[in-house]
């Protein structure tokens, strides 16, 4: 069997249908590339919706025209995660509207209700679970009915434990990370290395929108960030120049393919992709080295590199308030902004709740 991870996908701006009268021409390539998989699994991160109306407080929200759910089908992407901090961007309306589309097209996804999706073929047993991080600020946490899966050690733990013993090999999909940044935090790799202690796994991330570094660890395969296969500028409505921006680092990213037999990862290779102006590439091993460069970071002393990766998280700060002045601010005068803060803090607290506290430090 073989299986292909994919990164962030997002369906709006150049990457929709409606928007793009050569999207089928920009996508064609790929598609052809991904056809050779038996399963082709993404980070599907816009909901469908044909709300006009947000929901909840947010910098920016995002969606997709339900049409765009042929593309899915156009790249052969089969399963969806939609464990991320988007899939509730305008409310449970889009998010029940995402899951009817889904089910209509066939495309099997993973990741909301305390579900986990369970795949028996050709010897193979695979279970794929999905969950969000709080420090992704998502909405429309799982309350026992609708939404997604939260990020939390013991719950993730207790499926491995469970999976494993059933014979199923673990495909988990985590949406965490600090943006724009290609150092996971030190915590994450605790978390991902912790996991690998109670049977062999995969771990592929998403949300940082670029890549981040990858390892072997106790005969799990653990990739960070994939970064982004396709996402476009986010805009807010409070400006007409984008919150984040198309750049090189965001446009360069990979894809994991998986070989499996009876249920064991025998072999993987990584596969660099480029978000070009007129086409999604297979990109150069210049993408390659970048990888392996950030996966050598992953064993630096301990304080070495948090010190670097605080850097860079300060680096990428300083160029975002750069393009704030007192306009800015004003703009941001208002309740939402209030309970955006809230929440953010509320966030931290559930996070050290469900990861902070659960780490096993000498990792």
């Amino acid at each position: 069997m073989k299986i292909i991870l994919l990164g962030d996908i997002a369906f709006y701006g150049k990457y929709s249908i409606s928007d793009n009268l050569d999207i089928y021409k920009y996508f064609s390539k790929i598609s052809q590339f991904l056809k050779k998989y038996d399963y082709v699994i993404g980070n599907l991160e816009t909901p469908f919706s044909e709300n006009t109306k947000p929901y909840g407080a947010k910098s920016a929200h995002i969606k997709s025209d339900p049409n765009n759910v042929k593309l899915l089908n156009f790249l052969n992407i089969n399963i969806v995660n939609l464990a991320n901090n988007h899939m509730y961007d305008y409310g449970k309306k889009g998010y029940l509207l995402t899951k009817k589309i889904l089910n209509k097209e066939g495309i099997q996804y993973f990741g909301i209700e305390n579900q986990q999706l369970l795949i028996n073929k050709n010897n193979n047993k695979i279970a794929l679970h999905g969950y969000c991080g709080y420090l992704s600020n998502p909405l429309g946490i799982y309350n026992e009915r609708y939404g997604i899966n939260a990020l939390s050690i013991p719950k993730v733990e207790a499926n491995l434990k469970k999976n494993s013993k059933l014979g199923y090999l673990n495909i988990i999909s985590v949406h965490n990370g600090q943006e724009h940044v290609n150092y996971p935090s030190y915590e994450d790799i605790q978390m991902a290395r912790q996991f690998s202690k109670i049977c062999p796994y995969v771990y592929y991330g998403h949300h940082p929108h670029v890549m981040q570094g990858m390892e072997k660890y106790n005969n799990s395969l653990i990739a960070y960030s994939l970064g982004n296969f396709c996402f476009d500028d986010v805009y807010t409505d409070k400006s007409n120049n984008p919150l984040i921006k198309q750049s090189e680092n965001n446009k360069t990213a990979f894809m994991l393919e998986l070989e499996i037999e009876n249920s064991k990862v025998i072999n993987y290779k990584t596969i660099p992709i480029y978000l070009g102006e007129l086409s999604l590439e297979i990109d150069s091993i210049d993408t390659l080295n970048a990888l392996d460069a950030y996966s050598k970071k992953l064993n630096e002393d301990k304080i070495i590199y948090i010190q670097k990766r605080t850097n860079l998280i300060n680096k990428y700060i300083e160029s975002r308030k750069s393009m704030r002045n007192l306009k800015w601010y004003a703009k941001r005068l208002k309740l939402k902004y209030v309970i955006m803060i809230f929440r953010s803090k509320y966030n931290i607290y559930k996070h050290k709740k469900n990861i902070t506290n659960f780490l096993i430090k000498d990792i």
